[in-house]
């Protein structure tokens, strides 16, 4: 019976007005019967749930982020390097276009990414952990000329952010300009703590950049800007899966860092890394993009080697899902082989498909996961995909400790993709993520090296005995995979 209280037909008016919502906007049938049962079984707190971690968009804000992504794309298609130096995989040049031999996974993929375009004539190197990348990060901080773009998601209060940030405020002292944007929630600690005053007196410009902000009408704490990159002088980036904390760095986490990798990027296409964080810094600063369109921070690159790029940007943008488009083209696109190296794997059905049917057709698929990550309920969800990969033929390879939190994807051994992508719902549709696609013979050598190194530290998941796990195992993991939408 109806409760006809105030609070009875508060909750009847919170439940029609979020269904409707639900209605109107969820996609995916399993995602929006999961929320319709949240928001009518628990009055108040479903609502509050949904409005909380349920929307997928950028609702608030999204008006000048789209204002922002074209006056960024309209400078983009001016710049003097596009035009020299962009490959066109959808209308391709019949006399350029086919000179490499990754041109059938570009073409797939590259509508899914545009404005952005691939760029030849770029220089790429492999980054393994924290030993790799800060001392390469630094060492291109130290000999920067004009300015330094730095965005992370998680910027540790420990040395490895100390020291960081003391170098930072010592080049603002100098005079170069220097910028940094984190994201709130990843780095919570440093942010109530006060961690970046410092920094600020120095000259460092520091902004955070959340979702949840009530003040400003934004709820969603489930929208979180995940992208790592720097950008040097408009002329060195860095993009890839590594945090600023002490777990990535072996001197300070007792010889046994998170596994992950980063890329270190020279050529055309570090314009289009500088336009995604100009993109994001004006979100956060609302300092007018014009300001940071200038020639100085978007200077004329040339050749500086063989490697096609393309940066590939995802994001809970209203206008399609670019990132997750990428990632089933590359894959839908492959001829013999599909390495795939991620610490969470809870993709969309279409991604799961797209592995199943390319390893029924006769391609080599190889994923690669942590036997143990930081979140024991993603595992479990994860797990619950293993049967019908398995049966189709994919070899499923569990990577012992320390936590592999590295991403890649590996495509017939000529294309990579890789970044602060994982491969996940989260990722796919939710944070705020970058990416870049590489083909290259010595890159993708040097990864598909890495990739077989990482298998050599795994454990095979054996198909019979994955079937003979517990009934109670089954339900766990079936159990923790209803929460997909939000994983």
């Amino acid at each position: 019976m109806f409760d006809f209280t105030l609070l009875g037909v508060g909750h009847l008016a919170l439940g029609l007005t979020l269904t409707l919502d639900i209605l109107l906007t969820k996609q995916r049938p399993v995602s929006a019967v999961l929320w319709l049962a949240v928001v009518w079984t628990f009055p108040y707190a479903g609502a509050l749930a949904y409005l909380s971690v349920g929307i997928d968009r950028v609702r608030r804000g999204a008006a000048a982020r789209e204002a922002s992504k074209a006056l960024v794309a309209q400078r983009a298609a001016l710049h003097p390097t596009f035009e020299r130096l962009a490959v066109d995989y959808v209308h391709p040049d019949p006399g350029g276009a086919h000179e490499y031999p990754a041109h059938h996974i570009f073409r797939a993929t590259d509508p899914a990414v545009r404005p952005n375009r691939v760029f030849r004539g770029n220089r790429v190197e492999l980054l393994v952990d924290g030993d790799d990348f800060y001392p390469a990060l630094s060492k291109a901080i130290s000999g920067a000329s004009s300015s330094i773009h730095l965005q992370t998601f998680i910027f540790g209060r420990d040395r490895t952010g100390r020291e960081l940030l003391d170098l930072l405020s010592a080049r603002a002292r100098e005079g170069i300009e220097c910028r940094l944007l984190f994201d709130r929630f990843g780095s919570t600690y440093a942010y109530f703590t006060r961690f970046f005053q410092d920094a600020r007196r120095a000259g460092v410009q520091v902004y955070s950049i959340t979702q949840a902000n009530p003040l400003k009408g934004r709820f969603q704490i489930n929208l979180r800007n995940h992208r790592k990159i720097a950008v040097i002088d408009g002329r060195i980036g860095f993009v890839g899966g590594i945090n600023i904390q002490d777990r990535n760095y072996a001197a300070y986490a007792n010889g046994s860092p998170i596994r992950d990798y980063h890329v270190k990027l020279e050529g055309p296409a570090v314009s289009d890394l500088q336009f995604q964080f100009v993109e994001d810094w004006h979100f956060a600063s609302q300092e007018p993009p014009e300001r940071l369109l200038e020639p100085k921070y978007f200077p004329a690159l040339d050749l500086v080697g063989d490697a096609l790029v393309q940066i590939v940007p995802g994001g809970p943008e209203l206008k399609g899902h670019g990132l997750a488009d990428a990632f089933f083209g590359a894959i839908a696109a492959a001829e013999r082989a599909v390495s795939i190296v991620t610490p969470y794997f809870v993709p969309d059905e279409t991604i799961v498909q797209a592995l199943r049917y390319a390893a029924l057709r006769g391609v080599a698929v190889k994923l690669v996961l942590p036997k143990r990550s930081n979140h024991w309920y993603t595992d479990l969800a994860a797990r619950a995909l293993f049967s019908p990969l398995l049966r189709a033929g994919v070899r499923i390879f569990e990577r012992n400790p320390p936590f592999l939190h590295a991403k890649t994807l590996v495509v017939d051994g000529v294309y990579a993709m890789m970044g602060s992508a994982n491969l996940d719902v989260r990722s796919l549709h939710l944070n705020f993520e970058t990416n870049l696609e590489v083909a290259d013979e010595g890159f993708l050598r040097r990864i598909s090296e890495q990739v077989e190194a990482e298998i050599d530290l795994s454990e095979e998941v054996d198909h019979g005995r994955h079937e003979r796990r517990s009934i109670l195992r089954r339900l766990s993991e079936n159990f923790c995979y209803l929460f997909q939408p939000v994983l």
